[in-house]
Protein backbone atom coordinates (compact mmCIF):
# COMPACT_ATOMS: atom_id res chain seq x y z
CA UNK A 1 0.00 0.00 0.00
CA UNK A 2 1.10 3.51 -0.99
CA UNK A 3 -0.79 6.00 0.12
CA UNK A 4 -0.95 9.07 -1.33
CA UNK A 5 2.47 10.52 -1.75
CA UNK A 6 4.23 13.90 -2.06
CA UNK A 7 4.92 12.96 -5.95
CA UNK A 8 0.85 12.25 -6.23
CA UNK A 9 0.15 15.66 -4.74
CA UNK A 10 3.23 17.44 -7.49
CA UNK A 11 1.27 15.61 -9.94
CA UNK A 12 -2.04 16.29 -8.74
CA UNK A 13 -1.38 20.13 -8.03
CA UNK A 14 0.57 20.34 -12.24
CA UNK A 15 -2.40 18.91 -13.71
CA UNK A 16 -4.67 21.28 -11.83
CA UNK A 17 -2.83 24.69 -12.64
CA UNK A 18 -2.42 23.14 -16.48
CA UNK A 19 -6.15 22.49 -16.91
CA UNK A 20 -7.10 26.02 -15.28
CA UNK A 21 -4.59 27.54 -17.90
CA UNK A 22 -5.68 25.92 -20.85
CA UNK A 23 -9.23 26.99 -20.28
CA UNK A 24 -8.42 30.57 -19.81
CA UNK A 25 -6.49 30.37 -22.67
CA UNK A 26 -9.81 30.59 -24.58
CA UNK A 27 -10.91 33.92 -23.61
CA UNK A 28 -8.24 36.00 -24.70
CA UNK A 29 -10.29 36.74 -28.84
CA UNK A 30 -13.98 36.65 -27.53
CA UNK A 31 -15.68 39.57 -28.01
CA UNK A 32 -19.57 38.59 -28.01
CA UNK A 33 -21.84 36.78 -25.85
CA UNK A 34 -22.01 34.49 -28.83
CA UNK A 35 -18.11 33.59 -28.64
CA UNK A 36 -18.92 33.04 -24.76
CA UNK A 37 -21.38 31.14 -25.11
CA UNK A 38 -21.41 29.35 -28.41
CA UNK A 39 -18.11 29.29 -29.06
CA UNK A 40 -19.06 31.50 -32.40
CA UNK A 41 -20.16 27.96 -33.74
CA UNK A 42 -16.87 27.08 -34.80
CA UNK A 43 -16.48 24.07 -32.73
CA UNK A 44 -15.25 20.68 -33.67
CA UNK A 45 -18.15 17.74 -33.99
CA UNK A 46 -15.68 15.69 -32.30
CA UNK A 47 -14.95 17.74 -29.72
CA UNK A 48 -18.22 18.60 -28.48
CA UNK A 49 -19.39 14.52 -28.68
CA UNK A 50 -16.19 14.32 -26.08
CA UNK A 51 -17.73 16.94 -24.09
CA UNK A 52 -20.81 15.28 -23.95
CA UNK A 53 -19.55 12.48 -23.08
CA UNK A 54 -17.26 13.93 -20.51
CA UNK A 55 -19.96 15.71 -19.01
CA UNK A 56 -22.00 12.52 -18.39
CA UNK A 57 -18.63 10.59 -16.86
CA UNK A 58 -19.24 12.81 -14.07
CA UNK A 59 -17.39 12.51 -10.26
CA UNK A 60 -20.44 10.91 -9.37
CA UNK A 61 -20.17 8.57 -12.14
CA UNK A 62 -16.31 8.30 -12.09
CA UNK A 63 -16.01 7.41 -8.78
CA UNK A 64 -19.92 6.01 -8.30
CA UNK A 65 -20.00 3.55 -10.95
CA UNK A 66 -17.18 0.74 -9.23
CA UNK A 67 -19.29 0.88 -6.24
CA UNK A 68 -22.51 0.16 -7.81
CA UNK A 69 -20.49 -2.93 -9.86
CA UNK A 70 -19.23 -3.47 -6.50
CA UNK A 71 -22.24 -4.18 -5.15
CA UNK A 72 -24.77 -4.62 -8.06
CA UNK A 73 -22.71 -5.30 -11.21
CA UNK A 74 -24.22 -4.58 -14.47
CA UNK A 75 -27.83 -3.82 -13.32
CA UNK A 76 -27.68 -0.18 -14.12
CA UNK A 77 -26.00 -0.79 -17.44
CA UNK A 78 -30.67 -0.78 -18.09
CA UNK A 79 -30.08 2.76 -17.52
CA UNK A 80 -27.92 3.37 -20.74
CA UNK A 81 -29.22 0.83 -22.98
CA UNK A 82 -31.62 3.50 -24.33
CA UNK A 83 -28.43 6.24 -25.17
CA UNK A 84 -28.59 5.32 -28.93
CA UNK A 85 -32.21 5.58 -29.29
CA UNK A 86 -32.20 9.07 -27.81
CA UNK A 87 -29.62 10.33 -30.43
CA UNK A 88 -31.48 9.17 -33.03
CA UNK A 89 -34.64 10.56 -31.86
CA UNK A 90 -32.91 14.03 -31.42
CA UNK A 91 -30.97 13.95 -34.39
CA UNK A 92 -34.55 13.75 -36.59
CA UNK A 93 -35.97 15.89 -33.93
CA UNK A 94 -35.79 18.58 -31.17
CA UNK A 95 -31.55 19.16 -32.42
CA UNK A 96 -32.50 20.53 -35.86
CA UNK A 97 -35.22 22.98 -34.53
CA UNK A 98 -32.91 24.27 -32.33
CA UNK A 99 -29.70 24.78 -34.80
CA UNK A 100 -31.77 26.65 -37.39
CA UNK A 101 -33.49 28.75 -35.31
CA UNK A 102 -30.44 30.02 -34.54
CA UNK A 103 -31.33 30.30 -30.40
CA UNK A 104 -28.77 30.44 -27.53
CA UNK A 105 -30.64 28.75 -25.27
CA UNK A 106 -33.69 25.73 -25.88
CA UNK A 107 -36.27 28.19 -24.21
CA UNK A 108 -36.02 30.55 -26.59
CA UNK A 109 -37.46 28.33 -29.26
CA UNK A 110 -39.93 27.77 -27.04
CA UNK A 111 -40.94 31.90 -26.77
CA UNK A 112 -40.82 31.44 -30.87
CA UNK A 113 -43.33 28.83 -30.70
CA UNK A 114 -45.66 29.24 -27.93
CA UNK A 115 -44.95 33.06 -25.70
CA UNK A 116 -42.56 34.42 -23.30
CA UNK A 117 -44.37 33.01 -20.28
CA UNK A 118 -43.51 29.57 -21.03
CA UNK A 119 -40.03 30.39 -21.85
CA UNK A 120 -39.82 32.02 -18.46
CA UNK A 121 -41.04 29.17 -16.33
CA UNK A 122 -39.32 26.36 -18.44
CA UNK A 123 -35.77 28.62 -18.36
CA UNK A 124 -36.91 28.81 -14.75
CA UNK A 125 -37.44 25.44 -13.88
CA UNK A 126 -33.82 24.66 -15.37
CA UNK A 127 -32.41 27.30 -12.95
CA UNK A 128 -33.52 25.49 -10.15
CA UNK A 129 -33.13 21.77 -11.13
CA UNK A 130 -29.33 22.89 -12.38
CA UNK A 131 -28.32 25.04 -9.76
CA UNK A 132 -28.98 22.75 -6.83
CA UNK A 133 -27.43 19.51 -8.88
CA UNK A 134 -24.54 21.41 -8.92
CA UNK A 135 -23.92 21.97 -6.14
CA UNK A 136 -24.21 17.80 -5.28
CA UNK A 137 -21.96 17.38 -8.34
CA UNK A 138 -19.44 19.48 -6.76
CA UNK A 139 -19.97 18.38 -2.95
CA UNK A 140 -19.67 14.32 -4.01
CA UNK A 141 -15.89 14.30 -5.13
CA UNK A 142 -15.17 17.08 -2.98
CA UNK A 143 -15.79 14.97 -0.03
CA UNK A 144 -14.10 11.51 -1.34
CA UNK A 145 -10.90 13.86 -2.33
CA UNK A 146 -10.95 15.11 1.53
CA UNK A 147 -10.86 11.10 2.21
CA UNK A 148 -7.97 10.08 -0.18
CA UNK A 149 -5.51 13.36 0.16
CA UNK A 150 -6.31 14.39 3.57
CA UNK A 151 -7.82 17.76 3.14
CA UNK A 152 -10.23 18.93 5.00
CA UNK A 153 -13.87 18.72 2.29
CA UNK A 154 -14.44 22.44 2.61
CA UNK A 155 -10.85 23.02 1.20
CA UNK A 156 -11.52 20.80 -2.10
CA UNK A 157 -14.84 22.28 -2.32
CA UNK A 158 -13.51 25.74 -2.88
CA UNK A 159 -10.77 24.34 -4.86
CA UNK A 160 -12.79 22.84 -7.48
CA UNK A 161 -14.86 25.82 -7.13
CA UNK A 162 -12.17 28.20 -7.91
CA UNK A 163 -10.64 26.27 -10.34
CA UNK A 164 -13.83 25.48 -12.47
CA UNK A 165 -15.12 29.49 -12.13
CA UNK A 166 -12.42 30.98 -13.06
CA UNK A 167 -11.15 29.05 -16.27
CA UNK A 168 -14.93 28.98 -17.23
CA UNK A 169 -15.31 32.67 -16.59
CA UNK A 170 -12.31 33.57 -18.95
CA UNK A 171 -13.02 31.18 -21.43
CA UNK A 172 -16.74 30.55 -21.71
CA UNK A 173 -17.99 27.42 -23.80
CA UNK A 174 -14.71 27.15 -25.53
CA UNK A 175 -13.13 27.00 -22.17
CA UNK A 176 -15.48 23.93 -21.22
CA UNK A 177 -15.69 21.81 -24.40
CA UNK A 178 -11.65 21.68 -24.72
CA UNK A 179 -10.85 21.24 -21.35
CA UNK A 180 -13.64 18.74 -21.45
CA UNK A 181 -11.54 16.84 -24.01
CA UNK A 182 -8.34 16.71 -22.33
CA UNK A 183 -10.06 15.69 -19.28
CA UNK A 184 -11.89 12.39 -21.50
CA UNK A 185 -8.52 11.25 -21.96
CA UNK A 186 -7.29 11.29 -18.72
CA UNK A 187 -10.51 9.43 -17.04
CA UNK A 188 -10.46 6.68 -19.73
CA UNK A 189 -6.45 6.45 -19.05
CA UNK A 190 -6.99 6.07 -15.53
CA UNK A 191 -9.52 3.51 -16.04
CA UNK A 192 -7.39 1.62 -18.52
CA UNK A 193 -4.73 1.24 -15.52
CA UNK A 194 -6.83 0.55 -12.45
CA UNK A 195 -8.27 -2.50 -14.96
CA UNK A 196 -4.63 -3.63 -15.60
CA UNK A 197 -3.28 -3.30 -12.18
CA UNK A 198 -6.59 -5.16 -10.97
CA UNK A 199 -6.40 -7.93 -13.64
CA UNK A 200 -2.70 -8.37 -12.48
CA UNK A 201 -3.13 -8.90 -8.96
CA UNK A 202 -6.61 -11.05 -9.41
CA UNK A 203 -5.62 -14.93 -10.15
CA UNK A 204 -6.94 -15.98 -13.32
CA UNK A 205 -6.85 -12.70 -14.58
CA UNK A 206 -9.41 -11.04 -16.54
CA UNK A 207 -11.40 -14.14 -16.83
CA UNK A 208 -10.96 -15.47 -13.53
CA UNK A 209 -12.60 -12.29 -12.57
CA UNK A 210 -15.42 -12.48 -14.75
CA UNK A 211 -15.83 -16.17 -13.53
CA UNK A 212 -15.63 -14.80 -10.07
CA UNK A 213 -18.31 -12.39 -10.68
CA UNK A 214 -20.43 -14.71 -12.63
CA UNK A 215 -20.99 -17.00 -9.56
CA UNK A 216 -22.59 -14.08 -7.78
CA UNK A 217 -24.82 -12.69 -10.31
CA UNK A 218 -22.78 -9.81 -10.85
CA UNK A 219 -22.88 -10.41 -14.80
CA UNK A 220 -26.87 -10.24 -14.96
CA UNK A 221 -28.36 -6.76 -16.68
CA UNK A 222 -31.13 -7.61 -18.47
CA UNK A 223 -34.16 -8.32 -16.32
CA UNK A 224 -37.06 -8.73 -18.43
CA UNK A 225 -39.93 -8.71 -15.92
CA UNK A 226 -42.61 -6.29 -16.37
CA UNK A 227 -42.91 -5.02 -12.98
CA UNK A 228 -43.31 -1.22 -12.49
CA UNK A 229 -41.98 -1.50 -9.52
CA UNK A 230 -38.30 -2.90 -10.78
CA UNK A 231 -35.89 -0.34 -10.62
CA UNK A 232 -33.77 -1.32 -13.19
CA UNK A 233 -35.73 -3.25 -15.44
CA UNK A 234 -34.65 -3.21 -19.10
CA UNK A 235 -38.26 -1.55 -19.52
CA UNK A 236 -37.74 0.98 -16.91
CA UNK A 237 -34.51 1.76 -18.81
CA UNK A 238 -36.08 1.52 -22.01
CA UNK A 239 -39.16 3.19 -21.86
CA UNK A 240 -38.22 5.66 -18.54
CA UNK A 241 -34.62 5.62 -19.24
CA UNK A 242 -35.21 6.91 -23.09
CA UNK A 243 -37.72 9.91 -21.83
CA UNK A 244 -35.23 11.14 -19.07
CA UNK A 245 -32.20 11.03 -21.67
CA UNK A 246 -33.77 12.47 -24.11
CA UNK A 247 -34.80 15.39 -21.68
CA UNK A 248 -31.21 15.52 -20.32
CA UNK A 249 -29.77 15.82 -24.11
CA UNK A 250 -32.68 17.79 -26.05
CA UNK A 251 -33.80 19.94 -23.61
CA UNK A 252 -30.98 20.52 -20.58
CA UNK A 253 -29.22 23.37 -21.36
CA UNK A 254 -26.11 22.23 -20.29
CA UNK A 255 -26.20 19.33 -22.82
CA UNK A 256 -27.76 21.11 -25.80
CA UNK A 257 -25.87 24.61 -25.32
CA UNK A 258 -23.08 22.29 -26.65
CA UNK A 259 -24.49 20.70 -29.69
CA UNK A 260 -25.35 24.37 -30.67
CA UNK A 261 -21.33 24.98 -30.57
CA UNK A 262 -21.31 23.14 -33.52
CA UNK A 263 -20.18 24.51 -37.35
CA UNK A 264 -23.45 23.15 -38.80
CA UNK A 265 -26.38 21.05 -38.79
CA UNK A 266 -24.22 17.69 -39.84
CA UNK A 267 -21.95 17.89 -37.35
CA UNK A 268 -24.13 19.20 -34.39
CA UNK A 269 -25.45 15.55 -35.44
CA UNK A 270 -22.17 13.90 -35.67
CA UNK A 271 -21.44 14.84 -32.28
CA UNK A 272 -24.66 13.11 -31.31
CA UNK A 273 -23.36 9.97 -32.94
CA UNK A 274 -20.15 10.39 -30.70
CA UNK A 275 -22.20 9.89 -27.69
CA UNK A 276 -24.57 7.21 -29.20
CA UNK A 277 -21.69 5.07 -29.89
CA UNK A 278 -19.36 5.72 -26.77
CA UNK A 279 -21.41 6.15 -23.75
CA UNK A 280 -22.54 3.00 -23.70
CA UNK A 281 -19.13 1.06 -23.66
CA UNK A 282 -17.91 4.08 -21.28
CA UNK A 283 -20.79 2.87 -18.46
CA UNK A 284 -19.77 -0.68 -19.28
CA UNK A 285 -16.24 0.12 -17.98
CA UNK A 286 -16.88 1.96 -15.27
CA UNK A 287 -19.05 -0.57 -13.98
CA UNK A 288 -16.76 -3.44 -14.65
CA UNK A 289 -13.97 -1.83 -12.39
CA UNK A 290 -16.59 -2.51 -9.73
CA UNK A 291 -16.98 -5.92 -10.26
CA UNK A 292 -13.24 -6.60 -10.93
CA UNK A 293 -12.42 -5.08 -7.60
CA UNK A 294 -15.07 -7.30 -5.99
CA UNK A 295 -12.75 -9.98 -7.28
CA UNK A 296 -9.54 -8.05 -6.24
CA UNK A 297 -11.03 -7.61 -2.51
CA UNK A 298 -12.19 -11.37 -2.46
CA UNK A 299 -8.73 -12.10 -2.71
CA UNK A 300 -6.82 -9.80 -0.49
CA UNK A 301 -9.45 -9.09 2.06
CA UNK A 302 -12.80 -6.85 2.69
CA UNK A 303 -11.80 -3.39 1.54
CA UNK A 304 -13.59 -1.42 4.95
CA UNK A 305 -15.38 1.23 3.37
CA UNK A 306 -18.38 2.95 4.82
CA UNK A 307 -19.10 4.53 1.80
CA UNK A 308 -18.88 2.75 -1.62
CA UNK A 309 -17.94 5.95 -3.43
CA UNK A 310 -15.01 5.77 -1.85
CA UNK A 311 -13.87 2.10 -3.04
CA UNK A 312 -12.07 3.15 -6.18
CA UNK A 313 -10.67 6.00 -4.92
CA UNK A 314 -9.32 4.06 -1.99
CA UNK A 315 -8.21 1.45 -4.09
CA UNK A 316 -6.51 4.05 -6.52
CA UNK A 317 -4.21 5.17 -3.74
CA UNK A 318 -3.36 2.23 -1.90
CA UNK A 319 -2.44 -0.28 -5.02
CA UNK A 320 -1.69 1.46 -7.92
CA UNK A 321 2.13 2.84 -8.52
CA UNK A 322 3.18 6.19 -7.23
CA UNK A 323 2.21 9.29 -9.64
CA UNK A 324 -0.44 7.43 -11.77
CA UNK A 325 -2.17 7.43 -8.17
CA UNK A 326 -2.12 11.07 -8.51
CA UNK A 327 -2.93 11.21 -12.02
CA UNK A 328 -5.82 9.10 -11.37
CA UNK A 329 -7.30 11.42 -8.86
CA UNK A 330 -6.66 14.32 -10.90
CA UNK A 331 -9.21 12.34 -13.12
CA UNK A 332 -11.63 12.67 -10.26
CA UNK A 333 -10.82 16.13 -10.15
CA UNK A 334 -11.01 16.52 -14.12
CA UNK A 335 -14.44 14.54 -13.92
CA UNK A 336 -15.77 17.01 -11.07
CA UNK A 337 -14.84 20.11 -13.03
CA UNK A 338 -16.08 18.74 -16.15
CA UNK A 339 -19.39 18.48 -14.80
CA UNK A 340 -19.44 21.87 -13.09
CA UNK A 341 -17.81 24.01 -15.85
CA UNK A 342 -20.66 22.77 -18.36
CA UNK A 343 -23.24 23.65 -15.63
CA UNK A 344 -21.73 27.48 -14.74
CA UNK A 345 -21.67 28.05 -18.61
CA UNK A 346 -24.99 27.03 -19.33
CA UNK A 347 -26.80 28.48 -16.07
CA UNK A 348 -25.21 31.73 -17.04
CA UNK A 349 -26.60 31.46 -20.77
CA UNK A 350 -30.01 30.97 -19.04
CA UNK A 351 -29.66 33.64 -16.82
CA UNK A 352 -28.80 36.08 -19.22
CA UNK A 353 -30.29 35.34 -22.80
CA UNK A 354 -33.46 34.32 -21.00
CA UNK A 355 -33.69 37.14 -18.30
CA UNK A 356 -31.87 39.37 -17.78
CA UNK A 357 -31.64 40.45 -21.62
CA UNK A 358 -35.28 39.94 -21.94
CA UNK A 359 -36.58 41.26 -18.52
CA UNK A 360 -34.00 44.09 -17.03
CA UNK A 361 -31.48 45.19 -19.54
CA UNK A 362 -32.83 44.94 -23.60
CA UNK A 363 -30.85 46.20 -26.10
CA UNK A 364 -27.44 46.90 -24.34
CA UNK A 365 -24.19 46.21 -25.94
CA UNK A 366 -22.55 42.55 -26.86
CA UNK A 367 -19.96 43.75 -24.28
CA UNK A 368 -22.38 44.98 -21.33
CA UNK A 369 -23.50 41.30 -22.16
CA UNK A 370 -20.40 39.76 -22.76
CA UNK A 371 -19.45 41.07 -18.85
CA UNK A 372 -23.27 40.61 -17.63
CA UNK A 373 -22.48 36.72 -18.64
CA UNK A 374 -18.63 36.26 -16.63
CA UNK A 375 -20.38 37.63 -13.37
CA UNK A 376 -23.69 35.89 -13.39
CA UNK A 377 -21.00 32.23 -14.07
CA UNK A 378 -19.22 34.00 -10.91
CA UNK A 379 -22.57 33.90 -9.26
CA UNK A 380 -23.34 30.71 -9.91
CA UNK A 381 -19.99 29.19 -8.81
CA UNK A 382 -20.58 31.33 -5.32
CA UNK A 383 -23.82 29.50 -5.15
CA UNK A 384 -22.69 26.27 -5.77
CA UNK A 385 -20.22 26.33 -3.42
CA UNK A 386 -22.64 27.54 -0.71
CA UNK A 387 -25.02 24.60 -1.16
CA UNK A 388 -21.86 22.15 -1.81
CA UNK A 389 -21.17 23.60 2.11
CA UNK A 390 -24.93 22.32 2.93
CA UNK A 391 -24.96 18.98 0.89
CA UNK A 392 -22.75 16.96 3.55
CA UNK A 393 -26.17 17.17 6.06
CA UNK A 394 -28.83 15.75 2.81
CA UNK A 395 -27.60 12.39 3.44
CA UNK A 396 -29.33 10.91 0.50
CA UNK A 397 -30.14 13.17 -2.18
CA UNK A 398 -26.32 13.09 -3.24
CA UNK A 399 -27.74 9.25 -4.20
CA UNK A 400 -30.64 9.96 -6.17
CA UNK A 401 -30.10 13.40 -7.35
CA UNK A 402 -30.72 12.15 -11.16
CA UNK A 403 -34.41 11.02 -8.86
CA UNK A 404 -34.72 14.60 -8.59
CA UNK A 405 -33.91 15.39 -11.75
CA UNK A 406 -37.09 13.19 -12.56
CA UNK A 407 -39.90 15.51 -11.11
CA UNK A 408 -38.60 18.13 -14.12
CA UNK A 409 -37.11 16.38 -17.36
CA UNK A 410 -40.59 14.75 -17.66
CA UNK A 411 -42.70 17.88 -18.16
CA UNK A 412 -39.86 19.72 -20.17
CA UNK A 413 -39.69 16.72 -22.26
CA UNK A 414 -43.63 17.34 -22.71
CA UNK A 415 -43.53 20.68 -23.59
CA UNK A 416 -40.58 20.43 -26.80
CA UNK A 417 -42.82 17.66 -28.13
CA UNK A 418 -46.16 20.09 -27.82
CA UNK A 419 -43.60 22.52 -29.66
CA UNK A 420 -42.57 20.17 -32.29
CA UNK A 421 -45.09 17.84 -32.86
CA UNK A 422 -48.54 19.01 -32.34
CA UNK A 423 -49.42 21.80 -34.98
CA UNK A 424 -52.91 23.10 -32.64
CA UNK A 425 -50.99 23.65 -29.15
CA UNK A 426 -50.27 26.60 -28.03
CA UNK A 427 -48.54 28.77 -25.58
CA UNK A 428 -51.65 28.28 -22.80
CA UNK A 429 -51.68 24.93 -23.31
CA UNK A 430 -47.80 24.24 -22.94
CA UNK A 431 -47.98 26.13 -19.80
CA UNK A 432 -50.57 24.33 -18.39
CA UNK A 433 -48.89 21.26 -19.35
CA UNK A 434 -45.66 21.75 -17.52
CA UNK A 435 -46.98 22.28 -14.42
CA UNK A 436 -49.69 19.18 -14.54
CA UNK A 437 -46.70 16.94 -15.54
CA UNK A 438 -44.44 17.77 -12.39
CA UNK A 439 -48.03 17.91 -10.26
CA UNK A 440 -48.59 14.44 -12.09
CA UNK A 441 -45.31 13.11 -11.28
CA UNK A 442 -45.18 14.39 -7.62
CA UNK A 443 -48.38 12.28 -6.94
CA UNK A 444 -46.66 9.22 -8.15
CA UNK A 445 -44.10 9.44 -6.55
CA UNK A 446 -46.23 10.37 -3.19
CA UNK A 447 -48.74 7.14 -3.71
CA UNK A 448 -47.77 4.99 -6.17
CA UNK A 449 -44.62 1.93 -5.89
CA UNK A 450 -43.00 2.50 -9.25
CA UNK A 451 -39.37 3.03 -10.71
CA UNK A 452 -37.96 6.52 -10.67
CA UNK A 453 -37.12 6.27 -13.95
CA UNK A 454 -40.98 6.02 -15.23
CA UNK A 455 -41.05 9.36 -13.57
CA UNK A 456 -39.99 11.18 -16.62
CA UNK A 457 -43.11 9.05 -18.99
CA UNK A 458 -45.34 10.11 -16.79
CA UNK A 459 -44.51 13.90 -16.69
CA UNK A 460 -43.89 14.14 -20.17
CA UNK A 461 -47.51 12.14 -21.07
CA UNK A 462 -49.08 14.10 -19.08
CA UNK A 463 -47.55 17.65 -20.12
CA UNK A 464 -48.65 16.57 -23.36
CA UNK A 465 -51.82 15.32 -23.12
CA UNK A 466 -53.17 18.47 -20.66
CA UNK A 467 -51.21 20.92 -22.70
CA UNK A 468 -53.37 19.64 -26.16
CA UNK A 469 -56.60 19.86 -24.03
CA UNK A 470 -55.94 22.77 -23.11
CA UNK A 471 -54.59 24.29 -26.60
CA UNK A 472 -57.82 22.72 -27.87
CA UNK A 473 -60.01 24.87 -25.54
CA UNK A 474 -58.39 28.37 -26.17
CA UNK A 475 -57.02 29.90 -29.66
CA UNK A 476 -55.14 28.23 -32.29
CA UNK A 477 -51.67 29.46 -32.76
CA UNK A 478 -50.81 31.84 -35.42
CA UNK A 479 -49.10 31.32 -38.71
CA UNK A 480 -46.03 32.96 -37.31
CA UNK A 481 -45.53 30.37 -34.64
CA UNK A 482 -45.94 27.43 -37.02
CA UNK A 483 -43.42 28.37 -39.98
CA UNK A 484 -40.49 26.75 -39.45
CA UNK A 485 -40.72 26.00 -36.15
CA UNK A 486 -42.65 22.87 -36.16
CA UNK A 487 -41.93 19.19 -37.70
CA UNK A 488 -44.13 19.29 -40.66
CA UNK A 489 -42.99 21.99 -42.34
CA UNK A 490 -39.26 20.91 -42.10
CA UNK A 491 -39.59 19.01 -45.33
CA UNK A 492 -41.28 21.72 -46.94
CA UNK A 493 -39.09 24.48 -45.92
CA UNK A 494 -35.65 22.21 -47.31
CA UNK A 495 -37.42 21.91 -50.48
CA UNK A 496 -38.15 25.48 -51.03
CA UNK A 497 -34.53 25.89 -49.74
CA UNK A 498 -33.23 23.79 -52.29
CA UNK A 499 -35.28 25.37 -55.52
CA UNK A 500 -34.64 28.91 -54.67
CA UNK A 501 -32.58 30.48 -57.86
CA UNK A 502 -30.68 32.44 -55.35
CA UNK A 503 -29.51 29.73 -52.79
CA UNK A 504 -26.09 30.18 -51.81
CA UNK A 505 -23.37 27.54 -52.00
CA UNK A 506 -23.25 27.43 -48.37
CA UNK A 507 -27.08 26.35 -48.37
CA UNK A 508 -26.42 23.87 -51.15
CA UNK A 509 -23.19 22.36 -49.19
CA UNK A 510 -25.45 21.80 -46.18
CA UNK A 511 -28.52 20.16 -47.36
CA UNK A 512 -26.18 17.84 -49.24
CA UNK A 513 -24.42 17.21 -45.74
CA UNK A 514 -27.72 16.43 -44.39
CA UNK A 515 -28.83 14.10 -47.19
CA UNK A 516 -25.49 12.26 -45.79
CA UNK A 517 -26.60 11.70 -42.23
CA UNK A 518 -30.21 10.21 -43.18
CA UNK A 519 -28.62 6.58 -42.48
CA UNK A 520 -27.13 7.39 -39.27
CA UNK A 521 -30.59 7.09 -36.95
CA UNK A 522 -31.47 3.65 -38.40
CA UNK A 523 -27.82 2.81 -37.91
CA UNK A 524 -27.86 4.00 -34.23
CA UNK A 525 -31.16 1.66 -33.70
CA UNK A 526 -29.29 -1.20 -34.72
CA UNK A 527 -26.56 -0.38 -32.53
CA UNK A 528 -29.24 -0.13 -29.73
CA UNK A 529 -29.94 -4.30 -30.64
CA UNK A 530 -26.37 -5.03 -30.97
CA UNK A 531 -26.12 -3.67 -27.13
CA UNK A 532 -28.73 -6.02 -25.88
CA UNK A 533 -26.75 -8.56 -27.85
CA UNK A 534 -23.54 -7.70 -26.21
CA UNK A 535 -25.14 -7.79 -22.47
CA UNK A 536 -26.97 -11.23 -22.99
CA UNK A 537 -23.88 -12.42 -24.39
CA UNK A 538 -21.91 -11.14 -21.04
CA UNK A 539 -24.56 -12.82 -18.58
CA UNK A 540 -24.60 -16.07 -20.48
CA UNK A 541 -20.88 -16.15 -19.26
Amino acid sequence: MNGFTTIDFIVLIIYVIGIAAFGAFFGKNQKTTKDYFLGGRNIPWWAVGLSVMATQASAITFIGAPGWGYSGGLERMNTFINIPLVMAFLMVTIVPFFYRTEVYTAYEYLEKRFDTKTRSLTAGLFLVARGLATGVVLYAPALVLSVVTGWDVNITIILMALIAVAYTVLGGISAVIWTDVVQMFVLWLGAGLAIFTIVSDVPGGFAGALSMGSDVGLLQSLDFRFDLSVEYSIWAGIIGGFFMHAAYFGTDQSQIQRVLTSKSLKESKMSLIISGLFMFPQMLLFLFIGILLFAFYANVGDPNVENLNELFPLFVVEYLPVGISGLIIAGVFAAAMSSLDSALNSLSAVTVRDFYAKFFKKNASEAHYLKASRWATVFWGIYATIFAFFAGNLGPVIETVNKIGSYFYGALLGVFILAIFIRRANGTGAFAGVIAGMAAVWAVTTFASISWLYNNVVGAVVAVAVGYAVSLLTKSPVKEKLDGLVFETKDEKVQAMLAARQQSAEEIEEAEGEKQMKKWPYIMIAYFFVTLVILYAIQSI
